[in-house]
């Protein structure tokens, strides 16, 4: 069998002298592969990782080219290079595997285990342990791992393993753990087996969850704080829950609970005239006044609440004056605690029972929308001094509007509305205040009513009296005259009859 010879500057290769075989190649196997095994570690060290391809290194040395830390890629491109030309060279090299894989099987050890021709050839190079040391076991990650041998698995930590009754058992535990827990919510949110409790319940201003479950606790209304909030949140309660006093008791779920504390305690009620020509801000007070809910409330809810009604146009939202005009006046019972859409809606019902279809379609006659009624309307409440009157200032509104001769229409009730506060009599300075509703400035209607018209007022804005007149002034006898010529007005205002 040929040996490598040591690489001096020349070619490498086999000696050709002795490819024969002779008498002296009877020499031990296990000396032979010792020798084999020095020869290939000492070529491996200096030679081996320049000289061979990737599939000859791999199958020799047990390891990739690439990947190798013995191999210099500097060292590797001079030794490429020089070696290069030689093809024999490499014819040479590539007859290095076949040291390796003798092609009888041969004992290798006293153990008694028979290599063959694969086992030897895929053998890396021995180390220090000598030719019989039994590589480390490699995992998949390439890192060796001490495997026991059965006798020593004793001193292993065995692993906890929960499997067969044991496992089903504790399912069935865990199982009912949590139907235990489900049960006793359950109980709570649907009211379900619970003592009949009954409790009056506070609820503050600017008020928290928290606040609420506490007060709900402390009452014995619910069982479960945590649950209450929870269930609140989902539910947005907090943006329903209006601060006020309710009775309550144990046996309502969480929705009728929160329902509950919407609508106000069903034994706290009050009741309330509204009378005609009153303001939204006069009214909305008078609520706050009687503990039905707070005026901001309800001028929030004015402004940005959606009320779905013909009458009303949701492009107006963000002006709680866009509800001017509708909230009928008339005899009202409110909850104590009420929630201000609630309470508007009441206003808003009652105005859209009173305002019939035939109401409507004589608006559309007139030429005008029914929202531009309403506005009229207001002027004409606000301008009456008796029901009997109201459709002649009826018609000198529209007979005003009507006119290019007469552009503004020249209310002194558009500017009381627009002052901060209502005055006996208007002075030359108050006819000047900057606002859209004042109509000595402003020509044709102000943006919105200034009051909420009864229904004589509205019914006469619909129905106006069939007359030339643009004037009327207040007689000192409480009512008006009125007038088709400024002249006629002016002489009546010099007068010891005029009464403002």
């Amino acid at each position: 069998m040929a040996t490598p010879k040591d690489y001096k500057g020349g070619s490498f290769g086999y000696d050709t002298a002795k490819s024969e075989p002779s008498s002296s190649d009877n020499v031990d196997l296990d000396e032979l592969l010792r020798s084999i095994d020095k020869e290939l570690g000492d070529f491996e060290a200096v030679h081996a990782p320049d000289l061979l391809d990737y599939d000859i290194y791999e199958d020799i040395f047990g390891a990739k080219k690439e990947n190798d830390t013995r191999v210099s890629p500097k060292h590797v491109s001079k030794q490429r290079n020089s070696f290069q030309s030689s093809d024999i060279m490499m014819q040479e090299t590539r007859a290095i595997p076949a040291v390796g894989r003798p092609k009888e099987p041969s004992p290798i050890s006293n153990a008694g285990v028979v290599a063959t021709k694969n086992d030897v050839g895929r053998q890396r190079p021995h180390a220090a342990g000598g030719p019989n040391r039994i590589p480390a076991a490699k995992s998949d990650g390439g890192k060796a791992q001490n495997k026991r041998s059965p006798e020593n698995r004793g001193g292993e930590k065995r692993k906890f393993r929960l499997t067969g009754v044991r496992y089903i058992l504790f399912v069935f535990i865990v199982s009912f753990f949590l139907a235990c827990v489900a049960w006793l919510s359950a109980n709570d949110v649907f009211a379900l087996n619970k003592p009949e409790i009954t409790a009056t319940v506070t609820i503050p201003q600017n008020f928290t969850m928290r606040q609420v479950a506490n007060e709900l606790k402390k009452a014995g209304i619910i069982e479960y704080k945590l649950l209450f909030r929870i269930f609140g949140a989902i539910a947005g309660a907090d943006k329903k829950i209006d601060p006020g006093m309710y009775k309550l008791t144990s046996e309502l779920d969480y929705r009728a609970i929160v329902t509950q504390m919407q609508a106000g305690s069903s034994d706290e009620v009050v009741k309330i005239t509204i009378p005609e020509g009153k303001t939204l801000t006069e009214i909305f007070a008078l609520l706050e006044e009687k503990r039905v809910v707070s005026a901001a409330k309800l001028k929030d809810a004015a402004a940005n609440y959606d009320f779905s009604y013909k009458f009303l146009d949701s492009s107006t939202l963000g002006n709680e004056k866009r509800l001017e005009g509708y909230l009928f006046p008339d005899t009202y019972e409110f909850y104590i605690g009420e929630t201000a859409s609630s309470a508007i809606k009441k206003f808003l019902d009652n105005f859209d029972s009173k305002v019939t279809e035939d109401m409507y379609s004589q608006a559309k006659k007139l030429g005008y929308s029914m929202s531009d009624v309403i506005k009229i309307a207001s002027l004409v409440e606000k301008e009456s001094a008796n029901a009997s009157e109201s459709s002649k200032i009826a018609s000198v509104i529209y007979n005003r509007l009507k006119s290019s001769s007469f552009p503004y229409l020249q209310i002194d009730a558009t500017v009381q509305y627009a002052l901060p506060e209502r005055k006996a009599k208007l002075t030359n300075k108050d006819l000047e205040v900057d606002s859209p509703y004042n109509t000595y400035k402003h020509k044709g209607l102000p943006p919105t009513a200034i009051a909420n018209p009864g229904i004589n007022s509205i019914k006469a804005a619909l129905n106006p009296a069939s007359t030339n007149y643009y004037y009327y002034a207040l007689h000192k006898n409480g009512s008006h005259s009125f007038f088709t010529s400024s002249s006629d007005f002016d002489k009546f205002v010099s007068s010891a009859d005029y009464g403002g």
